[in-house]
């Protein structure tokens, strides 16, 4: 049988995807179509249940938000008309199809290529340029008939500046790497996670009447707390500003036998951009180096772990010698390392920035050593 221009997709969305996108991830995360937007990176080839607008365009279908300002392309949906619109509960797997080479098993027999040529006019996507989730199972999306912490990430349009009250174990500042980012709001700001959902808690430090938990500390995290306050949607994460915490002794206790070994352990963190990119040449004299990580990592281990120095033989204005200085700050929320120079670079010098070992992620897991080098121009 020969398809037409046409069937390709059809076909996708009918015979060719059930086994091919399996997800290598056991952890199933509620999330919003701005969440997944926003964190592409913390959410690819992860299982995620969305409740969505879902509508079709010609033989593509789409999971919308509910003002309509973003959209990601649904695979193994069942078909709706052209141009109908169905509120719809959805679990798959989520792809950022650029982070993904052509030659991936998981894309064996997919038409992504002529997906991106019609959407793109590219062979190929780049990172973050076609966002998909291939759908495993759906349903009709029910109104919820009572505040939850899932309720409120599913659907946080619902809850956004009302008073809510939830329930939910304590989680430390991400120490389960729940979250993509950290809202930077106050040191005190900490996770609260149920079933397959989390949200950051602001604006209160987790201590209360008989209680007083450490955000830092695993041992804590078989807590549970009462958290009443406001829904708040930032960078497509869900907050709650707290008015009110108290310790949910029943749950807590009923957890008290689940020791954090029992918690999935985390990939160790690694670097995943850099600017200058490595080996970029033509960098300008006062560049300010930034580092960006997988994970939350611990500030305090930068110290005495960044190496910058010059590489390679000095030329005729240079001196061999030279020591370069420089100030770091880690900006928790997007998980970047800077690098300030407090002169500017030499010119035409190979400069090499070393990660050493002894930095680690906030949880303690070890960054593996790592290098960027790159040549100062001479503009």
């Amino acid at each position: 049988m020969i398809l037409g221009h046409k069937a390709w997709l059809v076909f996708v969305v009918t015979a060719c995807l059930s086994g091919t996108f399996a997800s290598s991830q056991t952890i199933r995360r509620s999330a919003s179509i701005e969440a997944l937007q926003q964190h592409r990176f913390f959410f690819h080839r992860e299982e995620v249940v969305v409740i969505t607008d879902v509508i079709a365009e010609g033989v593509l279908t789409w999971l919308v938000s509910e003002d309509d300002t973003r959209r990601i392309l649904a695979l193994d949906i069942p078909p709706l008309p052209v141009g109908a619109r169905e509120r719809l509960e959805i679990i798959g797997t989520f792809y950022d199809v650029g982070r993904l080479d052509e030659e991936d098993p998981r894309l064996s027999g997919l038409p992504i290529t002529q997906i991106s040529q019609q959407l793109l006019h590219k062979r190929w996507p780049g990172v973050g340029e076609l966002p998909l989730i291939v759908a495993s199972s759906t349903r009709p999306a029910l109104d919820p008939d009572v505040t939850t912490l899932r309720n409120i990430v599913l659907e946080p349009q619902r809850y956004i500046d009302k008073g809510v009250t939830v329930t939910g174990r304590f989680r430390g500042r991400n120490l389960y790497g729940d979250m993509p980012e950290a809202p930077e709001t106050s040191r005190w700001d900490f996770v609260l996670h149920s079933v397959d959902a989390s949200v950051w808690v602001v604006g209160k430090e987790p201590k209360g009447d008989g209680f007083e938990l450490d955000i830092m500390a695993r041992v804590d995290t078989g807590k549970w707390l009462e958290v009443t306050g406001d829904v708040l949607l930032e960078d497509g994460m869900i907050l709650i500003e707290a008015g009110s915490l108290t310790l949910s002794r029943a749950l807590t206790n009923r957890a008290a036998s689940v020791t954090t070994s029992d918690a999935p352990s985390l990939p160790p963190p690694e670097v995943i951009f850099s600017a200058p990119l490595a080996d970029d040449i033509d960098v300008p004299e006062d560049s300010t180096v930034r580092i960006q990580f997988s994970r939350d990592m611990d500030e305090v281990s930068f110290n005495e772990h960044v190496k910058v120095r010059y590489a390679g033989i000095a030329t005729p204005e240079s001196s061999p010698d030279t020591v370069i200085t420089f100030e770091l700050s880690y900006r928790r929320r997007n998980r970047v390392l800077e690098i300030r120079f407090n002169e500017e670079l030499e010119r035409y010098r190979n400069v090499s920035v070393e990660l050493t070992d002894g930095i680690t992620a906030s949880d303690g897991s070890p960054l593996s050593p790592w290098m960027l080098s790159f040549f100062v121009g001479g503009q």
